[in-house]
């Protein structure tokens, strides 16, 4: 609330300043210019009259006016540079003028709203500032002259060697010895291709993640030289947030609000987004970068933002971080022991704790999660809903696979490594996908029970808080969506009831080509709908263009809100046809192949659309007219146009009745409509006719490729043992031929009595034991628990439990995603955690203190789970016994983390893989023993437990087939079984030609059967 008022403060003095001046000096004086040019004798007048006090006033007068026009000059040129995003140019003796022209513009700059949207209020309209400064900085490589005088004035044995610290990434390291952390590249270029001491390496073109120990050549920099800020003061960076000052930074890092100029000084050569550099204390922006000062020694106390980025560390460097992270947890264990439960401090906010003993205040954005993903490269053009969107269609992909793999084959694990899941999974909203789609079905569904039509929604804006509709015209809508000041504007909260299942199951998906262009500058994602746009233009270089273009094509092509959705490429992602497989994109290899057939379909559906009386394929969807014309067909051309190939294809977009295209181009040359998307960089981008400021969501290369190959590997089956060279493995394995063999009769003897199978699973009951293969459950823990606090604290439990030893900052990122925490809020869980561990007889507690420098933690050794024990039994596989198979078959109670929302355990999602491949091939290799055997009822039993972890996977499904085929009710009940399981998870899903073959053959002396 402060800063609107600032802003709107400070538009009122620069409206006095620029409009009330000049009135109120033609008010009192008049006008000063005379009616004619003065003579000789009206000057000697003028220094000669006694009339002291006219002469002074005269004076003053001209002194206003000359005042008035500078000051109004200095605010022109200064708005100017702003919406231009270059540095504001400095007039010669102008400073003053320019520094309350630039202090008042830039306070304002926070309270504007897109010109189309001035009818809107402005507390529910996109907030767009002139200066646009993204949270998350990409790449700006400096020029190769730049590169060549550092590669060649310095020689690399003279340079700076550095020894990677946790939470080091290659920008934090450009920021601090280069200056600037886009200078991250120089590093890479120096590194590129040595070999590190475990056998990693920086490569060119490959994303830059560093890893602890690793040595590094900083170029340019004299190995005998320190940065000149660091030779008596260390530093740290941190990227300015929302509502902060220079004051209020030196107050949260430093303890000290009045260092502020410490800041400031240290910060000015670093070069800003958009070109800026700081040079007013007053004008930060969001997504600077800035150099705040430490007071800690050379080997810093370990703290829970901040990590240690020095070389040469004492060898008790570690033993004294151990020790402040110990001395820290004391205290807090301390605090919260000498308060009762319900008073204890809470972990949300960023003071709730005082610093202890060798802990010095915590940097709330110091390298942890989020500042991680600020500083380092990869998906920085990713938005929460893109993320999600890549995350369903991998695993999609891998899912499908996963159900018809068989016994013998695995999915590369580069399905999950190469596009780095967990990484994505900290920018994603596990929820947003399900709460647009449903949103927007369940206005629909309501609109169509009212007998309403829909409104005609250019521009949707997704907060914290609500998802906005703003229409082309004013409309009525029912509640839950709350109507504003603008009529064509409408709220959604982000708590509203919508409508259930039953309700939306056959409502058409009525905004299908409704995709993310960006994010605002409040960090709130911006979606347009092409189909209403009719044509949107890229404007930009093709090396900018194209990350642009190819994130709106991957964005509609695993689009989870759109039922239908064609898709053509001309010049754009032309592997993404193949990569996908879903059918629902299309490479054209030239525009003109693709204007014959528009053309073609602009005839055709005109033509139903007129009979039908709708002036667009998007009202004749929404009515339920014309279902075969309903799917929108968006156009991606990545080339420039001829001056025929443009004519054509604007007479496809200004046809009327319009039919479902949207056009996307990258020709600068070309605008079939008014919207555009002017792009400055990947940083910034202007969308009109609005002016609304956007950072463009965009996929750099290297994104794009490892999209593309963890696509191709979820797709991919390799056998589990090496194949001879002359028979590659290949993308889909080769099925086995089908042949006869006999009806699996029962055996008298079995592998697994009746007793094995149904005794409960032997689980440890003397220590803690972490159950995760079905709902997740800690036993045995004896401490103290408030009720509200079980989810979480199971989650940390489970979480150092399955990843020991993992570093602070993938702690923090991986248990709060996407959330800045604050030191104490660790502190405080891990206490509360250490005390419902409890400990054992000897008073050893189950969870020690932080280990090390890196504050990475594990639990005492008796501690144990389910996982475990399943990894140890599939480690022998055959080795195996039937009676060690079946043990460990008994803890899989459902699949991986069941019941644990996507709130939570997102950090899990490749050990869920995993963990439901290994709990198959369990089930696998018991249900063969058993089928081999004639034993009936534990074939039944392993591949029941087996469908437990994947419920379609078709492998154990045959087992179950096989060894009901004595039986014909038997056989019946478990057909009918998979039917049942096929129609409940997807009714579309295809079944392999073998297991059809064993569902519906009559039992008979003979079998079809792999």
């Amino acid at each position: 609330m402060i800063k609107p008022l600032k802003a709107l403060g400070a538009l009122v003095v620069l409206a006095a300043l620029i409009g009330g001046i000049p009135l109120a000096l033609l008010t009192f004086y008049g006008n000063p210019i005379p009616q004619q040019l003065p003579g000789a004798e009206d000057v000697a007048h003028l220094f000669t009259t006694n009339d002291s006090i006219g002469f002074l006033l005269f004076v003053v007068v001209w002194i206003g006016w000359i005042a008035w026009a500078t000051f109004t000059l200095s605010v022109v040129v200064e708005v100017i540079a702003r919406m231009r995003h270059i540095p504001t140019p400095q007039l010669r003796g102008l400073s003053a003028q320019q520094g309350a022209a630039a202090v008042l513009v830039a306070a304002i700059a926070g309270l504007g709203a897109p010109a189309a949207m001035a009818e809107t209020p402005a507390e529910i309209a996109p907030a767009v500032q002139t200066v646009e400064a993204p949270a998350m900085p990409t790449e700006q490589p400096s020029t190769e002259t730049q590169s060549d005088h550092q590669d060649t004035s310095t020689p690399a044995t003279e340079d700076l060697v550095i020894t990677v610290q946790p939470g080091d990434t290659a920008w934090d390291l450009a920021a601090k010895h280069l200056g600037s952390g886009s200078q991250w590249s120089e590093i890479v270029k120096a590194n590129d291709g040595k070999i590190q001491p475990d056998g990693g390496a920086l490569r060119v073109g490959e994303d830059p993640f560093l890893e602890p120990g690793w040595k590094l050549t900083i170029p340019g920099v004299p190995a005998t030289d320190t940065a000149p800020q660091d030779a008596e003061q260390q530093y740290e960076t941190v990227t300015v947030e929302r509502g902060q000052s220079l004051s209020s930074i030196a107050d949260e890092h430093v303890g000290d609000a009045e260092r502020w100029p410490e800041i400031a000084e240290a910060s000015a050569h670093i070069t800003q987004p958009g070109g800026y550099h700081l040079e007013d204390p007053d004008q930060i922006d969001i997504g600077w970068t800035l150099r705040v000062p430490t007071d800690a020694p050379a080997v810093p106390a370990h703290q829970d933002d901040e990590q240690p980025s020095q070389q040469d560390e004492a060898p008790s460097s570690e033993e004294a971080a151990a020790g402040a992270a110990e001395a820290a947890e004391q205290a807090v264990d301390a605090a919260s022991d000498a308060l009762p439960t319900d008073q204890a401090p809470q972990a949300d906010t960023a003071a709730d704790a005082a610093p202890t003993g060798a802990e010095t205040p915590a940097p709330a954005s110091a390298p942890s999660a989020e500042a991680e993903e600020t500083s380092t490269v990869p998906w920085t053009g990713v938005g929460s809903i893109f993320a999600a969107s890549i995350l369903g269609a991998v695993l999609a992909r891998r899912l499908y696979t996963q159900r018809k793999r068989r016994a013998d084959q695995r999915i590369p694990e580069a399905a999950t490594v190469d596009l780095d899941q967990v990484r994505l999974t900290r920018i994603e909203d596990p929820t947003v996908l399900g709460f647009v789609d449903r949103a927007l079905r369940t206005l629909s569904a309501l609109q169509l029970r009212d007998g309403q039509t829909l409104p005609d929604v250019r521009l949707a804006r997704l907060t914290d808080d609500h998802l906005e509709l703003y229409a082309s015209a004013p409309h009525e809508l029912p509640a839950p969506f709350e109507a504003t000041e603008d009529p064509a504007t409408w709220l959604l909260p982000r708590t509203a009831a919508l409508a259930d299942d039953e309700t939306i199951a056959d409502i058409v998906a009525p905004y299908p080509a409704l995709v993310t262009i960006g994010t605002d500058s409040d960090g709130y994602q911006i979606l347009v709908d092409l189909e209403h746009l009719a044509a949107l233009g890229i404007h930009a270089a093709s090396q900018t263009s194209m990350p642009v273009m190819r994130a709106l094509t991957v964005s509609l092509a695993t689009s989870q809100w759109a039922d239908d959705l064609a898709i053509t490429t001309v010049g754009v992602c032309p592997e993404l046809e193949d990569a996908l497989g879903s059918g629902r994109i299309t490479y054209r290899e030239t525009v003109t192949e693709l204007l014959d057939d528009l053309e073609a379909k602009l005839e055709r559906d005109q033509e139903v659309l007129e009979e039908l009386g709708h002036d667009s394929a998007q009202h004749a969807r929404q009515a339920g007219d014309a279902t075969d014309l309903w799917a929108p067909e968006i156009i991606i051309i990545g080339t420039d146009l001829s001056l025929t190939e443009k004519r054509r294809l604007q007479a496809i977009v200004d046809a009327r009745p319009q039919i479902a295209v949207a056009v996307i181009s990258s020709d600068q040359h070309t605008d079939l409509s008014e919207w555009r998307m002017h792009i400055e960089s990947l940083e910034a981008a202007r969308l009109e006719p609005l002016g609304l400021e956007l950072h463009p969501q965009h996929l750099t290369d290297a994104d794009y490729d490892a999209v593309l190959r963890a696509l191709g590997a979820a797709s991919t089956l390799e056998p589990t043992t090496e194949v001879p060279d002359e028979q590659p493995a290949t993308e889909e394995a080769p099925a086995a031929p089908l042949r006869p063999v006999a009806i699996v009769q029962p055996s008298t003897s079995t592998i697994l009595t009746a007793a094995q199978r149904d005794a409960e699973a032997e689980l440890p009951a003397e220590h803690p034991y972490i159950r995760v293969l079905g709902p997740v459950e800690v036993l045995g823990a004896t401490g103290p628990l408030e009720d509200k606090r079980l989810a979480e604290l199971t989650e940390t439990v489970t979480y150092i439990c399955l990843q020991p030893g993992k570093a602070e900052n993938d702690f923090r990122a991986d248990l709060w995603p996407g959330k800045r925490v604050a030191d104490s809020t660790r502190h405080q869980r891990i206490s509360r955690a250490r005390k419902w561990l409890g400990a054992t007889d000897d008073g050893t507690r189950y969870l020690p203190r932080a280990n090390g420098a890196d504050g990475s933690y594990t639990l005492d050794e008796h501690i144990t789970s389910d996982w475990a024990y399943i990894q140890q039994i599939a480690e022998l596989h055959q080795d195996a016994t039937s009676e060690q198979l079946a043990e460990a078959l008994k803890l899989v109670r459902g699949a991986p983390f069941a019941g644990g929302g996507r709130s939570r355990y997102r950090w899990s999602i490749t050990l869920q893989y995993r963990m439901t491949d290994t709990v198959l091939d369990v089930a696998h290799e018991l249900a063969q023993r058993a089928l081999d055997a004639g034993d009936i009822e534990t074939t039944l039993w392993a591949t029941q437990q087996g469908l437990l972890v994947e419920s379609l996977h078709e492998q154990l499904w045959r087992y179950r087939l096989q060894a009901a085929a004595h039986d014909p009710d038997l056989h019946q009940r478990v057909t009918h079984d998979l039917e049942a399981q096929i129609a409940a998870v997807d009714d579309d899903y295809d079944l392999m030609p073998e297991t059809e073959a064993l569902m519906y053959t009559t039992p008979a002396a003979h079998r079809i059967a792999i």
